[in-house]
């Protein structure tokens, strides 16, 4: 055979393999979708929300007036709200840490607890303090007392550490926020009565307090809309070009998963909520990250895609592992899922994000409210006395609180049922009553 003809031959052949591999690869389905976009990983990506500032993501879990040993609380907790806000527009003066051998603050007459501990150096962000810019310190505290002082008619501030080793102080000297508060509590206008669990310790911190009066609660149904997954695909994937989608198969499981070669972004629950996790990360990690530096990053990352949708506040900060938990509110009560869809969890190696867990339901309008009969406090805490048994002890509670339990509906709606729950070594669970 001649040299040509055999060159002829092979090109041929390697024509028609060259048609049939393209055909088959045209006639192949795969498991997985790619993921058709044109957009720039490095343009600014909205995924549909609003952005929000620290000051307003960071609030109290309860605001307690004690008053001849009786303890109150807002009736309704937008005015709690409302007043931490006016806290943080006070002038305060006399801003002083020192050392303290006390066991605790005494005779204070309004107590904020906050759901988890803050680093002391953020007071200076939240309040303003008239001698004082920056407050270079590394202890946290979790609450700050209010003292009335009549001679004077001045509020003095405290801010202990959680070891109560340490004691910043500040006061305010204003007439018309002086009696403000003293006719707030002679009247106790707004005001509903809170019943002490007194759990035997030693600590007052360990003290819960319960909202006794429940009438005039609603459970509510509102419109709920889902946020677009492919959306957080511009945002959390470096190059979304190179991305494949699992196949959602027949099973309208609404349970599939975005990869690229190191990252993963399943999305759960019908749809409802994603989770995100990034291995690589870890390989850019550098020095470890200071605790309000923490809060701004994850502030800042979320913003980033304008990913705030509802009402959400700080609940836990933990500079351990480096994550922040934010808390979806209804009307300033806290709102509780079993299947987390009411946080928003991020959690960083160095500046990258490790895991990303949040919900994907945006809260819409209400369209139907109904009066339930919510049992009352004294109720509750009768209740949970009679039957605490040996796998839970008074002392593993943490704290008792009313809030709403979150219901998704596959109609595209959710409803929120008043609801008691309590908290047991870390974790909130619904009082079964």
């Amino acid at each position: 055979m001649k040299l040509e003809t055999f060159k002829s031959i092979l090109l041929v052949l390697l024509i028609a393999l060259s048609l049939l591999l393209t055909f088959g690869l045209w006639n192949y389905k795969s498991d997985f979708e790619q993921l058709e976009t044109g957009k720039n990983y490095a343009s600014e990506v909205s995924v549909g929300g609003k952005e929000e500032r620290r000051n307003n993501l960071i609030a109290p879990s309860s605001i307690i007036f004690h008053i001849n040993n009786e303890h109150f609380g807002y009736k309704d907790p937008q005015q709690e709200e409302a007043f931490f806000q006016d806290m943080q527009s006070w002038v305060m003066t006399d801003f002083t840490i020192r050392e303290s051998s006390s066991r605790g603050i005494k005779d204070y007459d309004i107590e904020i607890t906050f759901p988890d501990a803050l680093p002391i150096e953020i007071a200076s962000s939240l309040f303003s303090f008239a001698n004082v810019d920056e407050i270079k310190a590394n202890w946290s505290f979790d609450r700050i007392y209010l003292k009335l002082e009549e001679d004077t008619a001045t509020i003095s501030i405290f801010f202990p550490s959680i070891d109560k080793r340490r004691l910043a102080t500040a006061s305010l000297n204003v007439a018309v926020t002086y009696n403000g508060l003293e006719d707030l509590l002679s009247s106790r206008k707004g005001l509903t009565e809170y019943l002490l669990i007194d759990k035997g310790t030693r600590d007052s911190d360990d003290d819960i307090y319960v909202r006794n009066n429940t009438k005039g609660l609603e459970k509510r149904s509102l419109i709920v809309s889902k946020i677009s997954p492919d959306l957080f695909v511009e945002v959390l994937f470096p190059d979304p070009t190179l991305i494949s989608r699992s196949n959602k198969g027949n099973t309208n499981s609404g349970e599939y998963y975005y990869a690229d070669s190191t990252r993963e972004m399943r999305i759960r629950q019908k749809e409802t909520k994603l989770e995100f996790y990034n291995p690589n990360s870890t390989e850019n990690a550098s020095g470890d990250i200071g605790p309000i530096e923490l809060i701004d990053l994850s502030i800042s990352r979320i913003n980033s895609h304008k990913g705030w949708f509802n009402d959400y506040k700080l609940y836990e900060l933990n500079t351990t592992n480096n994550s922040v938990t934010y808390q979806m509110q209804y009307n300033g009560y806290p709102v509780h899922n079993k299947n987390g869809l009411t946080f928003i969890e991020t959690e960083y190696e160095g500046q990258d994000i490790y895991r990303y867990s949040r919900s994907l339901l945006s809260l819409g309008r209400e369209v139907q409210t109904e009066q339930v009969e919510v049992p009352s406090g004294a109720k509750i805490i009768a209740h949970l006395m009679g039957n605490l048994n040996d796998t839970v002890d008074i002392k593993d509670i943490e704290n008792i609180q009313l809030g709403y339990y979150f219901q998704y509906q596959e109609d595209n709606s959710v409803i929120l049922e008043p609801a008691w729950f309590m908290q047991v070594n870390g974790d909130w669970q619904k009082i079964l009553f």
